[in-house]
């Protein structure tokens, strides 16, 4: 009976389903499983009677044909995408599109979707159940892949070094406020006391020959000249020596609230005699003048020129130096910090009778943008002329002529009393020489506009070490347009920054990059605050291989130990034009099959559309719910064709039942 045919074909192909749905479930969290799926087919029929065709009398016939059951008509891989699970791992690799991994068994290549990739002990990358080796193209020592070179063994080279790499080219991006204003940096010290830091000169000296019988008035004029409209009386009293008349004088002064710390008396040496000095404590490069009068002058054996009043003026930059112990031979070390960061350090030998004049002169010789004045505080004033924020200080140091040692140091000889970030402003930052030394380049932007010439800056450059050629430094100007975009940034002799760094290493030329003319991605002039920030430069010292990474091209990128990224390898994938066609290697591999295709092996961006997810995995694409469902109907049709079986068993058994 052919229906007892029919209902084994279907029995047996039922279970062939059966089987193709239990392997899809048994593998619904295997990393990149392709779920399967079972066609089925109609099987031979027998042919009863044939077809006829109309007549002109009759109509055609169909045929009569009985089917003799079903048979499996294909089973189907089916890659539909699965999701993606994050891993974290690094080495865990999910592609998102149609391509395959490509691996090596020394001898064929298989293809997989299980980016479960591992790194042996040698640094292969290798598919963990197999140990067959990840293919892709090594890049070459400077990180570059050619796409055209052989597919090969990924092997990670773990230890390996990037040689260090000179400094060629620095970026700035900062701003320079337009509202910069040229303000002097100052430094400056009193010269109150009269007997020492100021002098032992006086514009008035009076000889004591003998005793104070009646009081004597003076009408002082203070530093500026101005009356101060007040006079001290000296008591009648017989003084036996200058030194107690003084001291008379000063207690007076003192007590007088417009006079006090204005001006001093002291007793100084004239021709012999004792004399007594008064002087202002606060001269500046003006003059103070006293007026002296009184009936008991004449008892004062007063020169005749000052018997009647008299004006006396003497500068303090004329007056003599005067330090305790400091004697013709001894020297003075003046010692500080220019404006622009350069040492200073300077010896004036001194000698008796060296004016305070004398001091600024070696003051001035010894800084660079930086001198020494009078202001009318009567301060010795260290003025810094290049504007802005500096770094200027002084310190001074006497020693004896024998370099003994020091007699005395003053560090705070001279103190800042005024400064201003005005219109200079820099920045500093790290580079790199052929050896992987480091070197600090300074650059400095002065504010030089003036009405005529707007918007211009000047830029000089410095290393803290090595020689910069040529040693007249590197300067130049940047200019900019009226609206604070750059204008031209150029150098003086047109060169870039050029230095030896005296160690050994090839001489740098580095280029400075202030940004594109007409833009406002370098450096600007805006009104607000000055950001002179060197953003990046282009060198680094040697490093060594620390940790590896992928991006979505499959490409795999190193992390030295000096902060250089660099390509290492990039992944090759496969296509097929008829990917279900793949044999199955088992392990989660396939490999060619006649109808397959050849493989088009390629990178993600070239002949390969697919993208790779670093750190994650596809999961199996088997969908439970189908599964189940399908599984039901396999059930279902297993059923029905043993009902046909049974059924034809009891229509046979009634045939053998006739003979009765």
């Amino acid at each position: 009976m052919r229906s007892l045919f029919a209902g084994v074909s279907g029995l047996r192909n039922h279970q062939l389903r059966m089987d193709v749905i239990g392997n899809n479930i048994a593998n619904v969290n295997t990393v990149g499983f392709k779920s399967g799926r079972v066609n089925f087919q109609e099987s031979l029929s027998q042919l009863l009677q044939g077809a006829s065709r109309p007549s002109s009398l009759t109509g055609g016939k169909n045929p009569m044909q009985i089917g003799t059951g079903m048979q499996v008509g294909s089973i189907d891989t089916l890659f539909t995408q699965g999701s993606l699970e994050p891993t974290g791992e690094i080495t865990d690799l999910a592609i998102q599109g149609d391509g395959f991994f490509i691996v090596n068994d020394g001898n064929m290549n298989y293809y997989t979707r299980a980016g479960n990739f591992q790194v042996d002990a040698v640094g292969t990358l290798v598919h963990p159940g197999t140990g067959f080796v990840m293919q892709g193209v090594m890049a070459d020592s400077t990180g570059e892949i050619n796409s055209s070179s052989t597919i090969e063994d990924i092997v990670l080279p773990f230890g390996q070094k990037v040689p260090a790499l000179a400094t060629s080219r620095i970026d700035f991006s900062c701003n320079l406020n337009e509202d910069s204003v040229a303000l002097a940096q100052q430094l400056g010290a009193n010269f109150a006391k009269a007997a020492e830091a100021k002098a032992s000169a006086a514009p008035v000296s009076l000889t004591i020959t003998g005793g104070v019988n009646d009081a004597i008035t003076m009408d002082v004029l203070d530093y500026m000249g101005n009356s101060v409209n007040a006079t001290i009386t000296l008591s009648a009293a017989t003084y036996s020596s200058a030194d107690d008349l003084v001291e008379e004088i000063n207690t007076q002064i003192q007590a007088d609230t417009d006079l006090a710390g204005k001006v001093v008396a002291s007793v100084i040496e004239v021709g012999g005699n004792d004399a007594v000095m008064i002087a202002t404590t606060e001269s500046g490069g003006d003059s103070t003048r006293l007026t002296l009068s009184g009936n008991a002058c004449a008892n004062l054996n007063l020169p005749t020129t000052l018997q009647t009043g008299t004006t006396a003026t003497t500068l303090i930059s004329d007056l003599p130096i005067t330090i305790s112990d400091l004697t013709t031979g001894d020297k003075i070390v003046i010692s500080g910090v220019n404006p622009d960061g350069t040492t200073v350090s300077h010896t004036y030998t001194y000698t008796v009778g060296d004016t305070v004049q004398d001091l600024m002169d070696e003051i001035d010789a010894a800084y660079i943008n930086a001198s020494a004045t009078i202001d009318d505080q009567g301060r010795l004033v260290l003025t810094d002329t290049i504007a802005g924020e500096t770094q200027t200080n002084i310190a001074m140091a006497f020693q004896d002529a024998d370099n003994s040692g020091s007699i005395i140091t003053l560090p705070s000889f001279l103190t800042q009393v005024e400064g201003s970030d005005g219109g200079t402003h820099s920045t500093s930052i790290t580079v790199y020489d052929t050896l992987g030394n480091t070197h600090t380049v300074t650059v400095s932007f002065e504010n030089i506009s003036t009405t005529d010439t707007p918007n211009v800056w000047q830029w000089r450059a410095s290393v803290d070490d090595g020689d910069i050629i040529p040693t007249t430094g590197h300067t130049g100007t940047v200019r900019f347009d009226g609206d604070g975009s750059l204008m031209v940034f150029s150098s003086d002799d047109g060169q870039p920054l050029t230095f030896n760094p005296g160690n050994g290493a090839d001489v740098l030329n580095v280029t400075l990059n202030a940004g594109t003319p007409g833009e406002y991605t370098g450096i600007t002039q805006l009104a607000s605050p000055s950001t002179t920030v060197a953003k990046y430069q282009d060198g680094y010292g040697m490093g060594n291989l620390q940790s590896i990474n992928f991006d979505e091209t499959g490409k795999i990128t190193g992390q030295f130990s000096n902060g250089v990224s660099q390509t290492l390898a990039q992944l090759s994938l496969a296509v097929f034009n008829n990917p279900a066609g793949l044999n199955h290697a088992g392990n989660s591999l396939y490999s060619e099959s006649p109808n397959s295709g050849t493989p088009v092996k390629g990178m993600v961006g070239t002949t390969v559309s697919s993208r790779i997810t670093p750190g994650a995995l596809e999961m199996s694409n088997v969908d439970l719910a189908e599964e189940f469902t399908q599984m039901i109907i396999a059930q279902r049709g297993f059923q029905a064709n043993a009902r046909v079986i049974s059924t034809s068993d009891t229509i046979l058994n009634e045939i053998v039942q006739l003979k009765r």
